[in-house]
């Protein structure tokens, strides 16, 4: 039996991330500067903020239909609950995913029963 906990998920589709982040009570922001370190500014697509103001973001990149992170893990002082929130968020995308997966192939849709 697999676990989709050992799935390798690229996350490539910016509306299933955010209503995966919506279901988990994060604020979404589309389209923004984020400020970094020193002064930098980055652009991002996608960006959630818990409601203990732990955020992430996310914007599409160059060289691929990925989505890259943008994270200051150190600076917003929540480097130990950062990682299981990006686990959960990951898994959860790659669940929807799957589903999604599922209810659109014919040959699946006897699968699984709602």
């Amino acid at each position: 039996m697999s676990h989709l906990s050992i799935l390798p998920t690229a996350l490539t589709d910016l509306e299933r991330l955010a209503s995966v982040l919506l279901s988990e009570g994060y604020a979404i922001e589309h389209h923004g500067m984020l400020s970094g370190f020193g002064g930098e500014s980055h652009h991002f697509d996608l960006k959630a903020t818990s409601p203990c103001g732990v955020h992430f973001a996310w914007r599409r990149s160059q060289q691929s239909s990925s989505l890259e992170l943008l994270a200051d893990v150190e600076r917003q002082g929540a480097a130990e609950t950062y990682q299981p929130r990006l686990q959960r968020i990951v898994r959860l995308y790659a669940l929807a995913k799957a589903l999604d997966t599922v209810s659109t192939t014919s040959s699946l849709q006897g699968v699984i029963t709602v």
